[in-house]
């Protein structure tokens, strides 16, 4: 995605170091978008990890929560997409999409 078209849709992208097939198409990149998630975003994506039958622990640490929460800042940028087309991806890239979400709502939340 070009630079300026991800600036102006306030949305940033993770380059997937294994690429893999969404909707008929390779994703070697996914653009995720925090900042316009809103307060039902992140109840949804609460509510959907309860659903798939993990619980939460402490929200501020807890990894499998800030993977779900990367999940949903990536349908948020792709209302195609659904959070289980993002769950797919490998375990390091979603790895460094918690790390992603972590640091936006927990770490940068604390300025």
């Amino acid at each position: 995605m070009h630079k300026e078209m991800v600036e102006v849709l306030n949305t940033h992208v993770l380059t997937l170091r294994k690429p893999i097939m969404i909707n008929g198409n390779e994703a070697k990149e996914l653009t995720y978008d925090f900042e316009n998630m809103t307060a039902r975003d992140k109840l949804n994506a609460g509510r959907r990890i309860k659903a798939d039958g993990i619980p939460v622990s402490v929200e501020e640490i807890d990894t499998d929560y800030h993977m779900y929460l990367f999940a949903a800042a990536v349908v948020k940028a792709n209302p195609e997409m659904d959070i289980s087309d993002v769950l797919r991806i490998s375990a390091k890239d979603i790895q460094k999409g918690a790390s992603l979400a972590r640091d936006f709502f927990y770490i940068d939340s604390e300025e």
